[in-house]
């Protein structure tokens, strides 16, 4: 299974052009797409809905949105009646097998007075493998202003990882009630996992070991990057416009312990031009 994480900048690319084909086209052969910085009714992004958008070059996926930040983007008919939308901004899987279930989780923010800082949040998909498995893939995209903020994001994001399997799926147990038969048979939440997203900061950062080791009993995570022999301080992701020298990996993947042997490659797309940020991918052997 390929898996590919990619921080889109709403289709802005490195030569300031808006263009969600071109992202389409860097992650078409991945079997898993984690897509982070997709927006609904943005005047930057000529108000088009990305998801829909993104979704139509890649007809072939499943896939679900989860805007993290939402807000009114409403007006008025010359009627009179309302044209009801959102200004939304979010992450965005995509999957080749059915995507099974979905949750989307806000996470902790603080409200800042001299700088900007928006609402960031995490989206779990449970997608069917085949053969009557699954796997829990988690997309996130944390703060890019206060380290404070994704601290207390991270530790929010490991108490949601750990406590899914045994709050289980979108719903547990069963029915006879004919208003339910759709949902005949409670859906999974397997143990395994793969946490993918821009976290916003880099492997030297005290977050990233907070986010790596457990404090408690629950798990560890395992750099997927690390895991196949790679230096922590290669592999940049990102490449600010102002200083596109001076590249930085904060984008990452993630698996718990059942998966560590199970990750056999990864690397970064240098060559994609559709974002400040680089694809990162990774494989995994049959899960």
């Amino acid at each position: 299974m390929k898996a590919v994480t990619y921080n889109i900048q709403f289709g802005l690319g490195k030569d300031a052009r808006n263009d969600l084909q071109r992202i389409a086209g860097a992650v078409e052969g991945a079997d898993i797409i984690a897509l982070q910085e997709v927006e609904r009714n943005w005047e930057r992004s000529g108000n088009v809905d990305q998801p829909e958008k993104l979704a139509s070059y890649l007809p072939d996926f499943y896939w679900v949105y989860g805007p993290y930040f939402d807000v009114d983007a409403s007006r008025k008919n010359p009627d009179g009646t309302i044209a009801n939308a959102r200004r939304q901004f979010g992450n965005m899987v995509l999957s080749k097998t059915p995507i099974l279930s979905t949750r989307l989780f806000p996470l902790p923010k603080s409200a800042t007075l001299k700088q900007r800082n928006m609402a960031v949040g995490m989206l779990e998909t449970v997608v069917c493998r085949g053969g009557g498995k699954a796997l829990r893939i988690y997309n996130t995209h944390l703060s890019a202003r206060s380290q404070k903020d994704r601290l207390n994001q991270i530790q929010r994001m490991r108490d949601t990882i750990a406590c899914a399997p045994s709050e289980g799926s979108a719903w547990t147990g069963s029915s006879t009630d004919p208003l339910w038969r759709e949902d005949s048979c409670a859906l999974p939440m397997p143990e395994e996992f793969v946490l993918l997203g821009d976290f916003n900061h880099g492997p030297d950062d005290s977050e990233y070991n907070h986010l790596i080791k457990s404090e408690g009993n629950d798990y560890d995570l395992f750099d997927c990057w690390t895991l196949t022999g790679n230096t922590p301080e290669k592999g940049e992701t990102y490449f600010p416009v102002a200083d596109p020298q001076n590249g930085s990996r904060i984008d990452f993947a993630f698996v718990d312990q059942r998966l560590k042997k199970k990750i056999k490659n990864t690397w970064v797309d240098s060559d994609a031009q559709g974002s400040d940020h680089q694809p990162f991918w990774i494989t995994i052997d049959d899960v």
